[in-house]
């Protein structure tokens, strides 16, 4: 099997089950649990993919970690991955996961770099406006790159609106060039 669709593959069973269930949000809350854990805690992560420790003390490790904060699914789909040698895959399972999750509810992914972050009430305001005109559900990632000057860029997935006082100029300067 190609390494790159076994969390593809793994990620549309749990998803088909979590549904079947109707825990599709609480599988989501776990996996993205289980990715906090393991981007805080990297040695998690190397005990996952490391050949030389066995099952059976990864899948105790998950156990100790997971048991009793995640759903009973979830912890079977880790027990799951482990028994198959597939742990290492555990994260990638989640980010697809997640991905699935995202595209079954119809959320959209939007990113928002300004030259200074931005307050609460602007960045409600701003969800709202992009809710209403992509009439869909907005998950608003947020950075900061200080070479903008000024103004924004939004990018909803392919669609880009720069209005950003760095997009100007560089316009100006195409256009000045150009004649």
């Amino acid at each position: 099997m190609n390494r790159s669709q076994i969390p593809v593959r793994y990620a549309k069973a749990l998803i088909a089950n979590a549904k079947e269930q109707g825990i599709l949000d609480s599988v989501r809350d776990d996996m993205e649990k289980f990715m906090g854990i393991i981007k805080s805690v990297p040695d998690l992560l190397q005990l996952l993919e490391s050949p030389i420790i066995k099952p059976v003390k990864k899948l105790e490790v998950l156990s100790a970690i997971f048991s009793g904060k995640v759903q009973p699914l979830t912890l079977s789909f880790f027990k799951l991955a482990v028994d198959k040698n597939r742990e290492e895959h555990l994260p990638g399972m989640a980010r697809m996961y997640i991905d699935m999750y995202k595209e079954a509810k119809g959320i959209k992914i939007a990113t928002l770099i300004t030259a200074t972050a931005i307050n609460k009430g602007t960045r409600d305001e701003l969800i709202s406006k992009i809710r209403k005109t992509f009439n869909t559900e907005i998950e608003l990632h947020e950075e900061t790159d200080k070479e903008l000057v000024g103004g924004f860029i939004l990018q909803v997935e392919d669609q880009q609106l720069d209005a950003s006082i760095s997009g100007q100029l560089k316009k100006i300067k195409r256009e000045l060039f150009v004649k």
